[in-house]
Order: structure tokens, then sequence, then C-alpha cells
């Protein structure tokens, strides 16, 4: 069953998106579930911190058809310049650069596009994992 939540932009709101997510993924294995927690955890922060500046929510949408999961996550702005996908790991004393990165290694795909004049992040992950293909 889709899920489609607006937050009010505050990190006191991510329980309710996890217990959300975790509803919307039945019978998915536990590591992958985990996976996309985090995933939703950090993209819906980077809303939060850099998105939503004016307050406006966040939007995130979670689609499970058995063998995917699509996510979305998608602020309102103001938003000067859109982020881009980073090709390496940030330097160990960066203080930011993280989520992004963190969550190209969790996914199977990532697109970031305008939405208006915020951001928005899709994702896409299998939701099963490969027989004998451990950890990703």
């Amino acid at each position: 069953m889709p899920v489609e939540l607006r937050l009010v932009p505050s990190g006191a709101h991510l329980i309710e998106l996890r217990d959300a997510a975790r509803r919307a993924l039945p019978g998915v294995p536990d590591e992958v579930v985990q996976d996309v927690l985090l995933v939703l955890d950090e993209a819906v922060a980077n809303a939060i911190r850099y998105g939503s500046a004016a307050g406006q929510p966040v939007a995130v949408s979670i689609h499970c058809d058995g063998d995917w999961i699509d996510l979305a996550v998608a602020d309102q702005g103001p938003t000067p310049r859109l982020p881009s996908l980073p090709n390496e790991p940030p330097p160990p004393l960066a203080t930011g650069g993280r989520g992004l990165w963190l969550i190209l290694q969790l996914v199977d795909e990532v697109a970031l596009e305008r939405h208006g004049d915020g951001v928005r992040l899709t994702m896409r992950r299998r939701a099963r994992v490969p027989v004998g293909a451990g950890s990703r």
C-alpha cells in the first residue's frame, strides 16, 4: 500500500515516517527495510536542513510493488542551486556532504530534480536481496 506523507520540517516527525515506511514494506527483508529507513532519514533531514527554510512541509512517498521500492522526498525550497550527486565520499574532516553519498550506497537508482522552488529526490531500491548476495 503506497504511503504519501506531508511532514512538518522537524526531526521530531522522523518516528512517524519510520513507522509509515515499515507498514508500507510488509514482507520485505529486514536488511532492506533498515537500508530504506536510513535512506529516508538522510533524505528528509537534507530536505529539512536545506530546502524548508520557509517552514513548508516535506512531501514523502513510498511505494513497493514487491520487486522495487520507490521513494521520493520533495521540499518546497527556496533552494537557490540544485545539489549535485557526489562521485566520491566527502573528505574525512568535512562537516557535511555525507547524506547524499550514503544514499547512493544504499539504493539502486537516484535522481535529483528541480521541484518548483525546491528539490525532489527520487530513489529506487530492490525489495529483495538476491540469494547469496549478503549485505550490499
